[in-house]
């Protein structure tokens, strides 16, 4: 046999069994004709070449978080981003003048922004954002406040100073002077929306947003200052283009007055209304619970009441108060006090078994886009909770009400025993409740925990538990807010179990030590 002839009938592919017997495999798929024939296993060691060309690798998607503060680099020209649309559109249409076309863009949304201004801004969007809703798909300061402020020049500014100062809140100290630069300009942008009249949307979400920074700062007089500029304007304006954007004004705008009033009593009733007159508008639903706030417009309602109720409470001041205290100060307020009469405090005994019932029969329905949360539930079920323990120290009991309607003239407790058990089964159960919760950190349990500082209990592991909460979120986001509190927490401590000592001066007087002035400005919401 020839060279050549010898060389054509090597073969690198076929069966196995053909290469034991070192004959040429005529390489049919799957089995070929030699094994067909015999009846032999046809085993293939190596796939043909064509038969490798013909398999396909199915089609797998790469995730865009391997993207993430990665450097990509593509070869792209200006034809790659120019419009390929053939279809041919009528020269004039009135619809589509109306929608904003966008451009494809290599760049960064914010890319047209200084340097400082996008980082700020973007940290606001990342960083801030986020954490002031309990539910990620419905957040307003997302999807209402940031597309609004490229449109609003003053409330970008507002938004960039309230980045800024959160950043130097975290340790990065020297964006103070952005913080306030930037403040400063927001302020300047009010006054001169002020002075021409105009009171729009942005002009109002800028207040907000100051209202927002004093907070985070340190919850200073001024934040109190735009609350009430805030509600103003809000009573004020009439034109309301986005029915969304004003709901989440009045709800952070009423929200944060509401509480305020919980920090700090000083019986003066008179700046507050009867409480009786519904701060929520009529279309809003007071038994849905809020993402904002954690609990329903319904239970801040009767907070709401609480406070007026216990407000007027506070101005009592008996004849045997001013036997105790002979002083001048004392006197200026026995000439401006004066004991309840028998059907007064008949009246208040009333009111307080109603906002009883009331808060034991709330019902608090989770929002349709959050039927799965159970654990939005349980803090609208803590802060229900909260606000009985709030109503039980500051008006009494259901008990004690109940003795006064049965025939008292006088606010003596019938059962120290029973009150002090009442109100321990509730811190109990509050405390109970927030340590089952997945994140105990969240800012939203704030007012909770400030309630559980101020009732006076002299169980050790409680006040543990309720400082390690606050440190605890003072450590996720160091809010002024929670400083102050922190504050007021350790200043209770040491100071409520003195003032409530047992008999019947601590008990006339019920409510009036709630809080202390130093911390009056603190806000809860």
């Amino acid at each position: 046999m020839s060279r050549s002839r010898r060389k054509d009938t090597r073969r690198r592919t076929g069966c196995l069994q053909c290469k034991e017997k070192h004959i040429q495999c005529t390489e049919e798929h799957p089995r070929c004709r030699r094994c067909e024939t015999l009846g032999l296993h046809c085993i293939w060691s190596k796939q043909s070449r064509k038969t490798q060309c013909q398999r396909k690798v199915p089609f797998q998607a790469v995730s865009l978080h391997s993207y993430i503060d990665r450097w990509i680099f593509l070869n792209v020209t200006a034809h790659d981003f120019e419009a390929e649309d053939t279809c041919i559109r009528p020269s004039s249409c009135p619809e589509l003048d109306l929608i904003p076309a966008l451009s494809p863009s290599p760049y960064h949304p914010l890319h047209s922004f200084p340097e400082t201004e996008a980082y700020l801004l973007d940290y606001f969007i990342q960083g801030i954002s986020p954490s002031c809703s309990l539910s990620a798909s419905h957040n307003p300061y997302v999807s209402l406040v940031i597309p609004l402020c490229f449109t609003s020049e003053t409330l970008r500014n507002a938004l960039l100073a309230v980045a800024a100062n959160q950043l130097c809140l975290l340790g990065r100290g020297h964006l103070r002077q952005e913080a306030c630069l930037y403040k400063d300009k927001a302020l300047q942008g009010v006054r001169r929306d002020l002075s021409v009249g105009l009171q729009d949307e942005g002009t109002i979400a800028t207040v907000l947003m100051l209202c927002f920074q004093d907070i985070s700062d340190g919850c200073s007089p001024s934040w109190m200052t735009h609350l009430r500029g805030g509600l103003q304007l809000m009573d004020s304006n009439a034109s309301r283009r986005t029915p969304s954007l004003w709901s989440f004004f009045r709800m952070y705008f009423v929200a944060h007055d509401i509480m305020s009033h919980t920090a700090f009593d000083n019986g003066d009733a008179d700046s507050y209304d009867d409480g009786q007159v519904s701060p929520w508008s009529e279309n809003d639903d007071l038994d849905e619970i809020d993402v904002l706030m954690g609990c329903s417009r319904g239970l801040m309602a009767l907070i709401r009441r609480i406070s007026v109720l216990a407000s007027t409470r506070a101005k009592v001041t008996t004849v045997h108060n001013a036997e105790q205290s002979p002083s001048s100060n004392a006197m200026v307020q026995i000439l401006s006090r004066r004991a309840f009469s028998p059907s007064e405090i008949k009246n208040q005994a009333i009111a307080t078994l109603g906002l009883h019932r009331a808060v034991v029969s709330l019902t608090q329905r989770l929002p349709s886009h959050s039927l799965d949360r159970k654990d939005l539930q349980a803090i609208a079920e803590i802060k229900r909770l909260a606000a009985l323990l709030y109503l039980t120290e500051r008006l009494g009991t259901r008990h004690e009400a109940a003795e006064i309607l049965r025939g008292q003239t006088h606010m003596k407790r019938p059962s120290l025993e029973t009150s002090a058990q009442s109100k321990y089964n509730l811190i109990t159960s509050i405390i109970t409740s927030i340590s089952a919760l997945p994140d105990t950190n969240t800012a939203t349990l704030l007012w909770p925990l400030f309630v559980l500082g101020n009732v006076a209990s002299e169980n050790e592991e409680h006040r543990r538990f309720v400082l390690n909460r606050l440190f605890g979120i003072q450590k996720a986001r160091n809010l002024g807010s929670v400083r102050r509190t922190i504050e007021a927490v350790k200043h209770a401590f040491g100071t409520r179990g003195v003032l409530d000592l047992p008999g019947d001066k601590g008990v006339e007087v019920r409510g009036s030590h709630w809080g202390h002035e130093r911390y009056r400005f603190i806000s809860l919401a």
